[in-house]
């Protein structure tokens, strides 16, 4: 699941920083030319990606269930990646920054 969300954020930014670089083409051909660049980026890009992340993902948990016991030690990992992932998130689609938001609600 956390890999899947990490590449697909990163996917996500190579996509959208493509797009933007919108020529003096007809969109036909625009959209025809961007498809088959996403697809010479990405799928090299998904395959180098999916295994660093996996790896780094699979350290992450290890060092939390050496710290603090496997069990809890795997949720707490889990947890923070995903709170991580969840505040980029946040920010790409909505622009709300969560530590903004924590800091308006508590002090």
């Amino acid at each position: 699941m956390i890999t899947v969300l990490t590449v697909n954020l990163l996917t996500g930014y190579i996509t959208d920083n493509i797009i933007h670089y919108k020529l003096e083409l007809n969109p036909y051909k625009f959209t025809a030319i961007a498809m088959l660049v996403l697809v010479f980026i990405l799928v090299p890009a998904y395959s180098y990606l999916n295994a660093r992340v996996e790896l780094l993902v699979a350290k992450v948990l290890l060092s939390g269930s050496n710290s603090f016991g496997k069990i809890v030690g795997l949720l707490l990992s889990f947890a923070l990646i995903f709170a991580v992932l969840f505040a980029i998130y946040l920010h790409d689609w909505f622009q709300i920054n969560i530590l903004t938001e924590i800091k308006a609600k508590f002090f």
